[in-house]
């Protein structure tokens, strides 16, 4: 038995094999394109088959096309962009050749819109925040010295401590009598706003009021008769050094603020 390997439409063999044998095809000496082996298989008898293999050939420069596909159905005007590279032994390696520039897809345009818009909002809701966000009573700008416990609680890193935590306990147990800016009632409730005792340095009376209560105080020379009920049941004493360092650094007070550790021997 022998197999006669033809190519394309040549009617003389390209190889004769004593079959299993193996044979190298040059496709250099082909130019690029569609081609086919026939295998032709003959038995001693004369008997014969054939096995038909397509191939194709590119030893010359590859080329990439944008804007057109196999099969498209197109109309109007179509943009096509075509490119071509090669390389040969040798050759400088130039990736720049193979880059074929594409259109970005519009998916890749969406995503990146999206992540735009949102961190324009983000940035904008920082912004938003940090501008309501109120001061800290004022006391990173003080010019005085402040060298007791309760003072040294008014700088801006223990003020962020306790600022959100006293706003909370005022909104929950004193906003209702004393009005959520300090007013309070005319005759009923007394103001905290400009109030005498919450502005005084000593923070000792303000603390014993709200642990202790108050009741038929004479304050700025108005009587109120609504007892004010004590908080030691009900607040430890970091929520009230908090509730009052709010009421004594809200509403244009300025006053030195305190500790737990001033509550505590009060209590």
């Amino acid at each position: 038995m022998r197999i006669e390997v033809y190519l394309n439409d040549d009617a003389t063999p390209q190889q004769t094999l004593t079959p299993p044998e193996q044979f190298e095809l040059d496709t250099t000496q082909l130019p690029d394109g569609k081609h086919t082996l026939i295998f032709k298989a003959i038995e001693d008898n004369g008997d014969t088959s054939q096995r038909h293999m397509t191939f194709y050939v590119q030893n010359g420069p590859s080329i990439s096309i944008h804007g057109i596909r196999n099969d498209d159905r197109l109309s109007g005007e179509i943009a096509i962009l075509a490119n071509a590279y090669s390389s040969n032994i040798g050759d400088e390696f130039e990736p720049v050749r193979m880059e074929t520039p594409a259109p970005i897809p519009t998916w890749a345009w969406v995503l990146f819109l999206s992540i735009l818009a949102w961190g324009a909002g983000y940035l904008s809701l920082e912004v938003h925040n940090r501008v309501r966000t109120p001061e800290l009573g004022g006391l990173a700008n003080q010019e005085t010295s402040l060298s007791s416990p309760a003072q040294r609680a008014g700088e801006p890193e223990a003020a962020a401590a306790w600022q959100a935590l006293g706003e909370q306990v005022y909104g929950n147990n004193c906003s209702s009598c004393h009005q959520a800016d300090g007013s309070g009632l005319a005759g009923v409730f007394p103001p905290l706003k400009g109030n005498s005792v919450v502005l005084d340095d000593d923070p000792k009376e303000h603390i014993l009021a709200v642990l202790e209560g108050v009741a038929d105080k004479v304050i700025d020379g108005v009587p109120y008769a609504s007892p004010m009920p004590g908080f030691a049941a009900m607040l430890n004493d970091e929520e009230v050094a908090a509730v009052v360092n709010h009421e004594r650094t809200q509403w244009g007070n300025r006053a030195p603020t305190v500790t737990a550790n001033d509550v505590t021997p009060l209590r």
